[in-house]
């Protein structure tokens, strides 16, 4: 399993970000201390599946799981970076983007699950978009809303059906990781579009690393399979 010290790093680095810049009511403002903060919990997910990804253990991810969530959080990290400033938001959104196709390499296509599933992910994407999406008033910051949405609710919908044809705590983490990620993005469209509410930087950023956490600790499970089947 991971060692809990490399656990422990990342809660620090959270703590550092809250308490060095003060964003629990407030975004922080547009500097490099910022940034730096902003993406060092991050960082430190990357390297954690790095080290893993190097160790010679016996690999139960395989590498390409592994290398594409390690991908997917250096592209989400520039996408922290580059969103702390105004100008550069849209770069954000697209390294973002590429950061969730990367996370959708990771689990694949196949198995497809089964058609229920699929309907409910849809339906489930339909609410989003009617409830949060189309309430955004620039056409072009809609599109790209949508786009985005399509691919939170493909990773979610593939998240679960891993799960369910896994039942370990690898594909547990990965699909919390993806139902968070789903979460956060909600709650950025109504602090930013729909009116703010109450300490919205702090429980939006919280989701945000809780996401990037369980998926990267999805790919760091090298040593053993823990399974929810009982073995017999």
């Amino acid at each position: 399993m991971l060692p809990v010290w490399k656990l422990i790093g990342f809660v620090l680095y959270v703590i550092l970000y809250y308490s060095t810049l003060d964003v629990y009511t407030v975004w922080p403002v547009e500097s490099l201390k910022s940034v730096f903060f902003k993406v060092m919990p991050i960082v430190h997910l990357v390297f954690v599946v790095i080290s893993t990804s190097l160790d010679e253990d016996i690999k139960v991810k395989s590498s390409r799981y592994r290398w594409s969530i390690a991908f997917g959080l250096t592209a989400c990290g520039i996408g922290d970076c580059c969103q702390v400033f105004a100008e550069y938001f849209f770069h954000g959104v697209i390294m973002f983007v590429i950061g969730h196709l990367l996370y959708i390499y990771a689990v694949g296509i196949r198995p497809v699950g089964s058609g229920p599933a699929v309907v409910s992910s849809a339906v489930a994407a339909t609410a989003y978009y009617f409830f949060l999406i189309d309430m955004i008033p620039m056409l072009m910051l809609k599109i790209i809303g949508a786009a985005n949405l399509l691919l939170l609710f493909t990773m979610l919908w593939r998240s679960v059906v891993i799960l369910l044809n896994e039942k370990s705590i690898d594909s547990f983490v990965a699909c919390l990781g993806c139902f968070l990620f789903i979460l956060a993005d909600a709650l950025f469209i109504v602090d930013k579009f729909h009116g703010s509410f109450n300490r919205a930087p702090f429980w939006i950023m919280l989701t945000y690393y809780g996401a990037q956490f369980g998926l990267a600790l999805s790919a760091c499970n090298t040593h053993s399979q823990i399974s929810f089947k009982k073995n017999y």
